[in-house]
């Protein structure tokens, strides 16, 4: 064989031996990543990301996994925007009002009576109640009543009508956007719950495991957060409230006769007379002192005098 042969056939052998290196080469690496996916070496707070299923645990957070469950289950991904378009029975609105009214003397406890039971036959009931008596003996009292959404503008009607009313104020806040935040939270919160009660069974050390319980005790307590405020929204949108500001007054009502105005007249002689005893009372010691300092000073003086008279008796 010419030399020219044997350098052809040398190269053709080189080239061989190359291409079968590079293929081996590829499949040696091939089956070290295939048996290093199912490593999970502990390296202490990471355990969860070095794990087989780290990645998976790191898709939870990820923008686009959370974007693509939200769409396969129909449920709104967690982010701040919300739709600014709802339906009307998806809307949820809290009512309050404010009534201030003024009444007579005594009234108040008739006028509370048929407020109460005006809101009980509707199915409300009393949040809230203070009153206090001033020194002419009138009532000022706050009443706050929880009716059903349904029947706030019935209710508000017929309590207006127990009393001259001096204002009247009636608020609405509109908490659709956030009570629809909320629930796409939880439903966030509700999935992120289970995927890591999900992954207990496949920790293999103790450093996983409690880092699997850190992540659940975070996403629990966010979750009772965000369930207590959607509870006080649910309370607040279905029950509005009605509070009563009332304040008994003296003041002259239009109609009163002569005999009405006498018989506060002779109250206000006898509130006086009152006064007056009670003053007296507080006095009376001091009466007495001064009282028994007058008699011996006029029984001194007398005794004085006599003497003087017995002398000039005498003299003469």
């Amino acid at each position: 064989m010419s030399g020219r042969k044997w350098l052809i056939a040398a190269a053709s052998l080189t080239i061989v031996t190359l291409i079968v290196s590079a293929a081996v080469l590829g499949c040696g690496e091939s089956g070290i990543e295939a048996a290093g996916d199912g490593v999970a070496p502990a390296t202490g707070k990471e355990d969860v990301k070095s794990s087989d299923w780290g990645a998976d645990a790191e898709k939870v957070y990820s923008g686009e996994e959370q974007a693509a469950r939200a769409q396969g289950e129909g449920v709104p991904a967690p982010t701040q925007e919300t739709s600014s378009v709802l339906e009307q029975s998806q809307l949820k609105v809290i009512k309050t009002a404010l009534v201030r009214m003024e009444l007579g003397k005594g009234d108040y406890g008739s006028v509370r009576e048929d407020a109460v039971a005006a809101a009980k036959a509707v199915g409300g009931y009393v949040e809230d109640e203070s009153s206090s008596r001033d020194g002419d003996g009138f009532t000022h009292a706050t009443l706050t009543l929880r009716v059903p959404a349904d029947k706030f503008d019935e209710l508000l009607e017929e309590v207006s009508s127990l009393g001259e009313v001096t204002s009247s104020q009636v608020k609405t806040e509109d908490v659709s956007e956030e009570y629809v935040d909320l629930e796409s939270r939880l439903r966030h919160l509700e999935t992120q719950e289970q995927f890591y009660l999900s992954l207990i069974s496949k920790a293999q050390t103790i450093q996983e495991m409690i880092s699997i319980r850190e992540h659940l005790d975070s996403i629990q307590l966010e979750k009772e957060r965000l369930q207590g405020r959607k509870n006080f929204l649910d309370n607040q949108v279905g029950f509005s409230t009605i509070t009563l500001s009332v304040d008994e007054t003296s003041g002259e009502e239009e109609g009163e006769g002569f005999w009405d105005k006498v018989g506060e007249a002779f109250k206000s002689f006898g509130r006086g007379m009152k006064k007056l005893a009670v003053g007296f009372f507080y006095a009376l010691p001091y009466l007495i002192l001064v009282g028994i300092i007058a008699t011996a000073i006029w029984v001194l003086a007398r005794r004085a005098r006599g003497k003087r008279g017995d002398k000039r008796q005498e003299a003469g």
